[in-house]
């Protein structure tokens, strides 16, 4: 208490003086908000954490300086009390779960902001006279069923709604500044209402029995849409001829062909993952793309992507049937390559891609050898990780290499190819067959070393002795 007098006494010194003060209190695990009046009624910005006993905000009715309010697992039965701070501007409530309505953030002409959280709320319907509003977020509340109350919101940019069991999203359709969409874990079956908004940039759909993205088409500012386990999505038609589309990711959706985003020409990423395969034709010509990321058991046509000059990053996952990376050479941008849990045999292109920088073969198990490899000339880092390969004696020949990391890869003996890098700094070799270090004592850049599990080593004493290169090993 003596701390609050001290507070309450220098903050009326501040206003008797006319100084321009923020002030911003934060109370835990109180019962009563009468003992802070004061403050209260100075404070900007007021937070309350576990506040469990704390069932109404009744003695915040003179907090007329409030403009955000921030109330974390506490008791809380009612904001009615807020409906006075006419200054408020954001609002974040969470795990409360005695709050069922945010009826006390009716007609708050200066809230742009609410979050609400792990509350059973019913309704979004007191947020229609807040005329200002910019921005809502509702997660995790098990009895909101719809997003009516944001009709007709002028300034609205930002909806989501996650794990709450919204039916439609049929109020968005008046909300004509609304720039960004995220929809996960609802009952939405169609995005029909989302047509005509001529602002929206952004939606991104997950865990819902969406079936078309139609509605899409008629988004003409749309610059990146994100689709993720919608059983019923197999098409991405509604995307065609959208100028502006720059990234599409797609997880876990049946989708048959990317045919319609060949018509994208700003498209510039591109994120697919399921185990049907799929053809990349479509992507063939397109002149923005930077990044590829393909995940599946199986897909055709990656030498589509040679035509694709500006590609800077690809992954490629779970393909069993890539054998070669020929298809993907030469890509003059490309500077980091990522294969994993593929067919290939052999590592015979990426030489082609001056620019590569970062080249990732993991759990490749029909690898046996990188012999041909020609590491191109800016290769910096690689990792050939999980793979039955016996030798990398092959890259000697890249002088630009930084980082090393053969991990688990048991039929490695040894470490030849690394002892002349002048550039070395970091080799990853644990869970490996090597049986000794010597190869890369004499690297002078070298300076970290992991063995640790490879029960063929004999001794790292050659490191040691070095004195400036940390070592980790059994």
């Amino acid at each position: 208490m003596e701390t609050v007098s001290l507070l309450e006494e220098f903050s009326v010194r501040l206003k008797r003086r006319d100084v321009h003060f923020v002030f911003r209190l934060t109370l835990k695990d109180i019962y009563t908000l009468k003992t802070f009046c004061t403050l209260l009624s100075r404070a900007e910005d007021v937070i309350l954490l576990e506040c469990r006993d704390l069932t109404s905000l009744d003695d915040l009715d003179r907090m007329r300086y409030l403009k955000r309010a921030t109330f974390y697992h506490c008791g809380l039965k009612n904001i009615d009390a807020l409906r006075i701070c006419a200054l408020l501007k954001e609002v974040t409530i969470a795990s409360c779960p005695g709050l069922t309505s945010v009826e006390g953030l009716r007609g708050l002409q200066n809230l742009m902001r609410v979050e609400v959280v792990q509350c059973p709320v019913t309704s979004m319907g007191a947020l229609r006279r807040c005329q200002s509003l910019e921005s809502v977020r509702f997660s995790s509340c098990p009895d909101l069923t719809s997003v009516d109350g944001l009709q007709e919101l002028r300034w609205l940019k930002t909806v989501e709604v996650v794990r709450c069991p919204v039916a439609n999203l049929d109020a968005l359709h008046t909300c004509l500044s609304l720039e960004l969409l995220v929809c996960h874990y609802a009952g939405v079956v169609t995005l029909r209402p989302l047509g005509g908004l001529q602002r929206l940039k952004t939606v991104e759909v997950a865990h819902c029995p969406v079936t078309s993205m139609d509605a899409l088409r008629r988004c003409p500012s749309l610059e990146s849409v994100r689709f993720s386990f919608c059983p019923g999505l197999t098409s991405v038609d509604g995307l065609q001829e959208l100028r502006w589309l720059k990234t599409v990711e797609v997880a876990e959706c049946p989708i048959v062909n990317l045919e319609a985003l060949h018509t994208c020409l700003s498209l510039e990423r591109l994120v697919y993952r399921f185990s049907n395969g799929v053809s990349l034709q479509p992507l063939q010509g397109l002149q923005c793309l930077k990044r590829v990321d393909i995940f599946g058991e199986n897909a055709s046509d990656i030498d589509a992507l040679n035509t694709c000059r500006a590609l800077e990053m690809v992954r490629i996952a779970g393909i069993v049937n890539l054998f070669s990376l020929h298809g993907l050479g030469p890509l003059p941008r490309l500077k980091r390559l990522v294969i994993d849990v593929c067919g290939i045999k052999r590592l015979d292109a990426p030489h082609n891609c001056e620019a590569l920088e970062e080249l990732r073969v993991i759990c490749c198990s029909s690898l046996t050898s990188i012999e041909h490899f020609k590491g191109p000339p800016n290769l910096k880092d690689i990792t050939i990780s999980n793979c039955p390969i016996t030798s990398i004696r092959s890259l000697n020949t890249c002088i630009s290499l930084l980082r090393v990391n053969v991990n688990s890869c048991s039929l490695l003996r040894s470490l030849d190819g690394l002892g002349g890098l002048p550039k070395l700094e970091r080799v990853y070799a644990g869970e490996s067959g090597i049986t000794d270090v010597s190869a890369i004592a004499q690297c002078p850049a070298l300076r970290y070393v992991s063995v640790r599990g490879c029960p063929q080593l004999q001794s790292v004493d050659v490191l040691l002795k070095r004195g400036d290169v940390e070592v980790h090993y059994d």
